[in-house]
């Protein structure tokens, strides 16, 4: 099934019956014999309605002409954060087939001393790097003013508000701000290596927490590092922040958006990528490939869907990627 079929069927019949039908399919397969892979079992899983009614709102967002154009560094394509947290003071390492990234945490001075941090993690951190992106190349400056509060930032972003949001708002702003990245592309043969600071400047202030009275510490207004910011004029992939939306909740979803926007557009032909190679660049966090398999099979899908004009074709060996429009068309 490519994806769209999957959304001529949801068009069509309805995201209620393209899963029954998908579960129905699956069944019979199974009573069949027939071990091979496809998005019908991910239309058959726990995440089968939330595949449909993502490329529901695709289909309608598209009839409607709703684009929100944003951007995102070509880098976060290839290799991504955690996608949930990892031991304080650990560095986070990603060996992949065409890059590596090494992210190392910073620290938090205060009055009483250091803090150590931890690495950034999640979809929040995830949606702090595409907003600071999106607006860097829309006003083409550096500097980005984040919000008065927590319930600014979480508004803007289309986040719920709330103390667990604001807290997981504050705690990734001072993770993301304070690390340090390395983006390797090539081999031990020959290739590029750039070191980055993300933000080479930020803004704060401390405010009394009206429920813990305990001081907090609100990021203001970052300024992001040149080489960072250079990088990103000359590497930016073009992206719809309404798709993000949709599957803003995963973190593996929006991994797999990014990969997608970055290589659908500029292919000539068809190409096959192993779930080995996938498993390298998406499943870190995986020990066993088997796994991975089974658990990046629906937040694939989920961003397969939420992008209206992929093509791409899944199997029991790996993922077939075909030349597809761009998520967001160049005029836009």
């Amino acid at each position: 099934m490519t994806t769209k079929k999957l959304h001529d069927l949801v068009l069509h019949h309805g995201p209620e019956e393209t899963v029954r039908s998908a579960e129905s399919a699956v069944l019979a397969r199974e009573e069949s014999l027939d071990p091979q892979l496809s998005l019908l079992d991910a239309l058959a899983g726990r995440s089968g309605r939330r595949i449909a009614d993502t490329a529901l709102s695709a289909v309608v967002r598209e009839a409607e002409g709703r684009i929100a154009p944003g951007h995102s560094y070509s880098a976060w394509s290839l290799t991504g954060l955690p996608h949930r947290d990892i031991p304080l003071g650990t560095d986070w390492r990603i060996r992949g087939d065409f890059a590596d990234l090494v992210i190392r945490p910073g620290i938090r001075i205060e009055e009483e001393g250091e803090e150590q941090l931890g690495v950034p993690f999640g979809t929040i951190a995830r949606l702090l790097l595409i907003d600071w992106q999106s607006r860097s190349i829309e006003t083409n400056s550096r500097e980005i003013y984040i919000g008065k509060s927590p319930a600014e930032l979480a508004s803007r972003m289309g986040l719920g508000r709330g103390g667990p949001t604001n807290n997981r708002l504050r705690e990734q702003l001072e993770r993301l701000v304070n690390c340090t990245i390395t983006f390797r592309f090539g081999n031990d043969d020959a290739g590029v290596i750039v070191n980055e600071r993300i933000v080479e400047a930020y803004k704060y202030s401390g405010k009394v927490d009206p429920r813990s009275k305990s001081k907090t510490r609100w990021i203001e207004r970052i300024v992001l590092s040149e080489a960072y910011f250079n990088e990103l004029k000359k590497h930016p992939v073009r992206i719809d922040r309404e798709a993000i939306k949709d599957i803003q909740t995963s973190p593996q979803a929006i991994d797999a958006y990014l990969w997608l926007a970055f290589r659908l557009h500029v292919l000539q032909s068809d190409t096959f990528v192993s779930w080995p190679s996938l498993w390298k660049s998406f499943g870190h966090q995986y020990k066993l490939l088997r796994t991975f398999k089974r658990e990046f099979l629906e937040p694939f899908s989920i961003a397969h869907a939420a992008y209206p004009n992929s093509r791409v074709d899944i199997s029991e060996r790996g993922i077939t990627l075909k030349p597809s429009p761009p998520p967001v068309p160049l005029k836009a």
